[in-house]
């Protein structure tokens, strides 16, 4: 068996990543926290990719499915084809229209605990859209996907205030409740209904604890990561 050295996070995972982590078990987040020091490329970018040319009108369905039928690494094409089929009615009745990337941003999560937000999508519609995609087989619980929204709401009215009446698209393509098959489920503002501040707090309090414990653990032997599985995602 070959084995390296652990190397620490400096900062806390990506936006989603990092929201899915938090709950009321500060042991789990130290958990989680210590796989994300091993980071794998994503799975995920593919199925993006394709669903982003979908609604820019660069690939029709079809063309989309075919190509992530086309694709070499067996968890991207199962990955690509699972969330194409599962977003097949949202992607074809959908109007289309130009996707762009929404300008990175950061915040603080509390303390010194800065959070970078990533990966935000705007469609360039009449008006102007911001889109979230949440693509993963577990998906956020109801008060991951309320604290998503605060986080990102606030935000943006800090930061880019200009953007602070853009509807939100939040799609998330997942397999609830151990279900074999994802399903897409579609949110906005309303229905996301984004925590206030007070219970924002809240919600970090498990996260910050765990994070402060993890940053105490010494560097640990572990072993190289291994071909990725099917059933992981």
């Amino acid at each position: 068996m070959t084995y390296v050295l652990s190397k620490p996070l400096t900062e806390p995972p990506n936006f989603l990543s990092t929201i899915s982590m938090v709950v009321d078990d500060h042991q789990l987040i130290v958990q989680d926290l210590i796989q994300a020091e091993r980071k794998s490329p994503s799975v995920y970018e593919p199925a993006r990719a394709l669903f982003r040319r979908v609604l820019q009108s660069d690939l029709s369905f079809d063309q989309a499915l075919d190509q992530a039928q086309k694709l070499l690494d067996r968890v991207e094409k199962k990955c690509a084809i699972e969330i194409l089929r599962a977003s097949k009615e949202f992607l074809t009745k959908e109007a289309k229209g130009p996707v762009g990337d929404f300008p990175k941003m950061s915040t603080v999560i509390t303390g010194d605990l800065t959070l970078n937000i990533t990966q935000i999508l705007i469609r360039h519609l009449k008006p102007d859209q911001l889109m979230v995609l949440h693509f993963w087989r577990d998906p956020l619980s109801p008060r991951q996907l309320s604290a998503a929204a605060a986080i990102l709401k606030g935000t943006i009215k800090k930061t880019k205030p200009e953007f602070s009446s853009c509807e939100l698209d939040f799609i998330s393509v997942s397999a609830p409740n151990n279900k074999s098959s994802r399903l897409l489920k579609r949110y906005n503002w309303q229905t996301l209904k984004p925590l206030e501040e007070p219970e924002l707090v809240k919600f970090w309090k498990p996260f910050y604890t765990a994070w402060q414990q993890y940053q105490r653990l010494p560097p640990r032997r572990v072993m190289k990561r291994k071909e990725r599985s099917l059933f992981d995602l």
